[in-house]
Order: structure tokens, then sequence, then C-alpha cells
């Protein structure tokens, strides 16, 4: 039985030899990458989120006029 142990002994400093030696290599890939932006997403129009969200309150704004508590005019009729 002594045979066992080297060989599981020298199984284990293997594995954790490898495992050690992959942890540099992923360090400096993380530290090294700059993040993207993200693209900005724009609609069939032309419109950005920002425009179109502008242009859907002025148009709500407009047509929900003396109609204060009605489906989706509340909080625009003021």
């Amino acid at each position: 039985m002594p045979s066992a142990l080297p060989r599981w002994f020298v199984a284990s400093a293997c594995a954790v030899c490898l495992a050690v030696a992959a942890l540099p290599a992923d360090a400096k890939s993380k530290r090294g990458t700059r993040l993207k932006p993200a693209p900005q997403s724009t609609y069939a129009d032309g419109q950005t989120g920002a425009q179109r969200q502008k242009s859907e309150d002025a148009r709500l704004r407009r047509e929900c006029r003396g109609r204060p508590n009605s489906g989706a005019c509340l909080g625009y009729a003021n």
C-alpha cells in the first residue's frame, strides 16, 4: 500500500499546480480589457429611446386635455 500514497500525492500536486497556473492568465485578461458601451437602439422612424419617450409624453399631454381620469390619460391631463 505505500506505493498508492505517492501516486495520490503526485496526482493532487499536479491538480493544484494546474489550478494555480490557470489563475494568473484569467486575471491578466480580465484586468486589461475594456467593456464596450451598449449600442443605442433606434426605432423604425430613427428615434432613440429618450426621443421617443419625449414625443410620447407630448402626445399624451396633447390628447388627454380635459380627461383627467380616463385610462392612459391618468397623470397627463393637468
